[in-house]
C-alpha cells in the first residue's frame, strides 16, 4: 500500500513537472521583431518540421548554434531565435544580386569611407574618430566622440549594427551625422555625441546576424566586463569609465533593423517607474511627428537581460531605446523609400532629440 501511494505521488509529481515545462514551452520572449525569440521545450524542438525557418539555439554567453548542431535534452527548456530562411538567402554571398533588388547593403567598407569623410568636419567641432579595438576577424571598431568630453554637456550615446545583417541602420546613422555637421554653434555648445557606428563588422561582411563566434552581440552585454563578450566587451570597456562617472547622457539609441516595420523598443511602464515610461514616450511622440515611417510606433519589451539597451537602463540608469527600421527594403516599393529617405530618418532622430532635450 505504501509503495502504491509512493508511486502515485511520484506519478503526480512528474505530471506537474511536465505541465510546468509545457507552460514554459509556450512562453514567448517579448524581445522583439528583429528576430522571433521564444522559449521551447526540448521535446518540441525535436518535433519541429518547419522548413521555412532556421532555429538557432542559445548555448552559453550569447552563442547561438543551428538546431541540427545541438544535442537537445527533451526535458530542458531552450531559448531559441527563429529566423526566416528567405531573410538569410537575401544576403548569402551575393551582395551584387541583393543590391539589384533591395536598397544598397551597407558593408564594412562603407563605414571606413564614412569615417574618413566626416573626420575633417568633426575635427572642427573638437571631435576625434578613433579605433577602439579590432573585431575577431581584425576589422576596426570605430568611435566618434569629443577629444575632451565636457562634464554637464548633454550627451547623446549611439550604437549601430549589433546585428550584422541589419544594414539600413547605418544609412540612418549617416543621415544623423550629416545633420550634426550642418548644425550651428548653439547645438555644439549644448550637445556632444559618443557613437559606435558598427559594433559587428564581421557579421556585416558575412551578411549574418551573429559575429564570428556565432554570438549575438546584443545578448553579450553585462555590467561586469568579465560577463561581456567579444566586440561588445571591447566597446563596453572603452565606454565604461564614462558611464560609471557621468549622468549627463540624455538618451542612448541602439540602431537596428526589423523584419518589416519601423518602431521603437522601450521598457514597460513599471520596469523603472511611470515617470521614466512617460519620459521615453515624449521622445517617441516627437520622433513620430517628424518621421512619417516611424509614426510613433513602439513595442513594449523588457528584453533580454544582456541587451545593450537593458544593461544601459538597469545598470546605468540611462534613457535607452532601440530604433528599428526594416532591414530589407525593395528598390521598387510603394512607400517611396530610398537611401535618401533613410538618411532623412537619421535627421529626424536628431531633430527629435533637440526638441525633447
Amino acid at each position: 500500500m505504501a509503495l502504491a501511494r509512493g508511486l502515485f505521488y511520484w506519478e503526480m509529481s512528474m505530471k506537474n513537472i511536465i505541465l510546468l515545462l509545457s507552460i514554459l514551452m509556450i512562453i514567448h520572449y517579448a524581445y522583439g521583431e528583429c528576430v522571433h525569440e521564444e522559449t521551447l521545450l526540448g521535446s518540441s524542438l525535436l518535433d519541429i518540421t518547419d522548413l521555412d525557418h532556421q532555429y538557432m539555439v542559445e548555448q552559453n554567453d550569447g552563442i547561438y548554434l543551428p538546431l541540427g548542431k545541438v544535442s537537445i535534452n527533451p526535458l530542458k527548456v531552450y531559448h531559441v531565435q527563429k529566423i526566416a530562411k528567405n531573410h538569410n538567402r537575401k544576403l548569402k554571398g551575393d551582395f551584387d544580386q541583393y543590391n539589384r533588388d533591395y536598397l544598397k547593403y551597407y558593408r564594412y567598407h562603407h563605414v571606413q569611407k564614412l569615417m574618413a569623410a566626416i573626420t575633417p568636419d568633426f575635427n572642427q567641432f573638437g571631435y576625434e574618430t578613433v579605433i577602439v579595438g579590432k573585431s575577431l576577424e581584425g576589422r576596426d571598431l570605430y568611435s566618434v566622440r569629443p577629444k575632451n568630453l565636457v562634464p554637464g554637456k548633454k550627451t547623446i550615446l549611439m550604437f549601430g549594427r549589433h546585428h550584422g545583417d541589419e544594414g539600413t541602420a547605418n544609412w540612418i546613422i549617416e543621415g544623423f551625422l550629416k545633420q550634426i555637421i550642418n548644425m550651428n554653434e548653439k547645438f555644439h555648445d549644448e550637445f556632444q555625441l559618443i557613437l559606435y557606428p558598427m559594433v559587428n563588422p564581421d557579421g556585416a561582411e558575412a551578411g549574418t546576424r551573429y559575429n564570428k563566434n556565432n554570438r549575438d552581440l546584443n545578448r553579450s552585454w553585462a555590467y561586469n566586463l568579465d560577463q561581456s563578450y567579444d566586440e561588445a566587451k571591447i566597446i563596453h570597456s572603452d565606454l565604461k569609465n564614462y558611464l560609471s562617472g557621468k549622468k549627463d547622457i540624455v538618451i542612448m539609441l541602439d540602431m537596428h533593423g526589423s523584419f518589416t516595420d519601423d518602431f521603437i523598443y522601450r521598457v514597460k511602464r513599471n520596469y523603472i517607474n511611470p515617470a521614466f515610461y512617460e519620459f521615453q514616450q515624449n521622445f517617441i511622440d516627437e520622433l513620430g511627428a517628424l518621421d512619417s515611417f516611424q509614426k510613433g510606433n513602439f513595442i513594449l519589451s523588457n528584453g533580454h537581460p544582456k541587451m545593450a539597451r537593458i544593461v544601459m537602463i538597469k545598470s546605468y540608469g540611462l534613457n535607452a531605446l532601440t530604433h528599428e527600421t526594416p532591414k530589407n527594403i525593395k528598390i521598387q516599393n510603394s512607400q517611396n523609400r530610398s537611401l535618401l529617405s533613410l538618411e532623412d530618418q537619421g535627421s529626424a532622430v536628431l531633430q527629435a532629440i533637440l526638441r525633447q532635450y
